[in-house]
């Protein structure tokens, strides 16, 4: 059994560099906090909640109601990447570092429970390694 060492490694260090942003900007406490919640969501979106969020997704695309309000939210996110930039960019990086990984522990056949704790653990890690250091 191989382990998807490349792309846990790559979370962590997407994590640590996205915390070494936080750090450098010195935030307040609660962008630290949002950024735990975001982890925690993304995890929880790709391993416990994948069925019904691609549910709903696809659901979305089935009616008129449906595309004008994905049209909404993706202009919404053209708004923010071209004003916070560097944000987006970010959040745009954690979100396919964060997919890779769960492709890997699909690939492994790890679980829900046990791909939920690695894509939210390295994260924690990689955001408090990147808070720590100078």
């Amino acid at each position: 059994m191989k382990t998807p060492w490349l792309s846990w490694l790559l979370l962590l260090l997407a994590y640590m560099t996205y915390g070494r942003f936080l750090h450098s900007l010195e935030v307040a406490t609660y962008v630290w906090v949002l950024s735990g919640v975001f982890a925690i969501a993304l995890a929880s979106i790709l391993t416990i909640f994948w069925g019904p969020f691609r549910r709903m997704l696809l659901l979305g695309f089935q009616s008129d109601a449906g595309y004008s309000i994905m049209v909404l939210v993706l202009a919404s996110l053209s708004v923010v990447a071209v004003v916070q930039f560097h944000l987006f960019a970010y959040i745009l990086v954690l979100a396919a570092v964060s997919l890779l990984a769960r492709v890997d522990t699909l690939l492994l056949d790890l679980g829900g429970l046990l791909s939920f704790l690695v894509l939210a653990g390295f994260p924690f890690l990689g955001l408090g390694i990147g808070w720590w250091l100078p």
